[in-house]
Parts: C-alpha cells; structure tokens; sequence
C-alpha cells in the first residue's frame, strides 16, 4: 500500500522516490506509479501538496509539478518518457516498450499524444483552467500552473480539437489491434501505452469513486463537458481503460 513519507526523508534514499500530487488522480504520477508497480519495482514516496508551492520539492528537483522521481544519486527526472526509460533499464522485464523499432515508434507517438506537450493531459489542464481564469483572479496554484502550460485565450479554444484529434488517434490504433484479435495498443502484449491512456482517461470520463477516490469537489472538473471531446470518446477507448484498470491497476487507486 501506498505510505507517504516526509520530502525530507527520502531525499538521501539509496533507491527509487517518487514525489506524487497527494489526493487527487494525477495521470502522470499514477501511470509512473503504475509502471514502477507492474514492474515489481520497490519505492518510497512523499507527497506534492497540490496548490502549495512546495519550494523544499522544488529546490531540490528543480521542478514545480509532481511527479518526479530519481534513483540512487542520479538527478531527479520529471518527463513522462524519461520515467518510463528509467523504469525499463531497472527492470527490464516485464518490458513495456515494444522492441520492434516500428512498433516502438508507434507507441511512443501515441503515448506523447497522451502525456505530452499538447498532449490531451496538456489540453484538459488548459480546460480545467478556464473557469478561474476567467474569474479574472484565479488562485495563486492556479497561476503558478497556468504559466508552466502556456495558458492563453487561443491554446483554450484549440484545446478541444486537439484533445478529439488524440482520442480519434488512439481509436483508430485499437480497434486495428482488435481486428486481429489482440486487445492492447500496441503489439501482443500490455505497453506502457495502455497504462498511460488508462491513467489519462479519468481526466475525461473518471473512473467510479469505488476505484477512484478523488474528492468529490474535483469530480465534476475531471468529468469533460466540451461537445468535440465526448463526440470523439469513442465506447471502446472506455471499456479499454476499465479492462486494463481491472487487470494492472491497484484498486481503487491509491492518491
């Protein structure tokens, strides 16, 4: 089970840290969670307090979001692939990257799509900003985020095509997989791909309180409202998420 420890704490471990968004389904840090789980890797964890500025967190890793991980005396790291890298060089097996370099390719273009800069992570954030913004006095934390994500009028507005184009993306990859008889994204077998979209996927549609605890209050930010977004949430990218949930995920999740 999930322990937090004090930041102070593990700062000095031998091992592998992760510092996770405390109380709420970030999809980074659940799916580097995830990753380290399936695994069999062995972690400490300390809490990113969302909202706070958590300047002990940031002054060591040099980041200002969760998750970041480091490893023995190596340097904190912060991107979604440097984590995967990291995770397949300390456990090579179960390998989560195809080692088809076409197939390789593939799954991590569609994986940026998800996690990555204009990713869908990236865009629904943008949403989920929108409404304190346009308070015209959004919290301090609120702020602090919306800088890192290049918050403006234009990248809102393009946020929901942008989201509906991934989506329409990872349909597409599925349901050629399913045509021949294969239920993941990528190859034969569970990629990391298929964590990544089930971790994300509750930035769109979140999973039930019995498997994912978020406080109430955040359900409705989390549950997508914009037309373009649900017309391209296809049933199949949804009953992939509860499928792989159900097989390679603690539940309920652990925040």
């Amino acid at each position: 089970m999930l322990q937090y420890h004090r930041f102070e704490e593990i700062i000095d471990h031998p091992g592998l840290r992760i510092v996770l968004v405390k109380g709420v389904p970030s999809p980074w840090g659940q799916a580097a969670k995830t990753i380290f789980e399936v695994k069999g890797l062995d972690y400490v964890a300390a809490p990113w307090q969302p909202g706070e500025p958590n300047e002990n967190i940031v002054a060591w890793s040099g980041e200002a979001s969760g998750p970041i991980v480091a490893w023995a005396k190596e340097k904190p790291i912060h991107r979604w692939i440097d984590i995967l890298y990291l995770a397949e060089r300390l456990a090579p097996k179960p390998s989560l990257i195809p080692a088809d370099a076409s197939q390789r390719a593939l799954m991590i273009g569609l994986s940026n799509e998800i996690c990555g800069e204009l990713g869908i992570g990236w865009n629904r954030r943008l949403q989920l900003f929108a409404p304190a913004y346009a308070s015209g006095s959004p919290p301090a934390g609120v702020s602090r985020m919306g800088d890192k994500y290049g918050f403006n009028e234009g990248a809102v507005k393009a946020a929901g095509e942008r989201i509906a184009g991934s989506l329409k993306a990872l349909s597409t990859q599925l349901k050629s997989q399913h045509a021949r008889g294969v239920n993941y994204f990528i190859g034969d077998s569970l990629s990391a791909l298929d964590i990544y979209w089930t971790a994300f996927a509750n930035l769109l549609d979140p999973l039930p309180k019995e498997q994912c605890p978020m406080p109430d209050a955040y359900r409705p930010g989390f549950t997508v409202t914009d037309p373009v977004v649900k017309a391209a949430m296809d049933p199949l990218l949804l009953e992939h998420r509860t499928r792989i949930f159900r097989d390679h995920f603690r539940n309920p999740m652990e925040l």
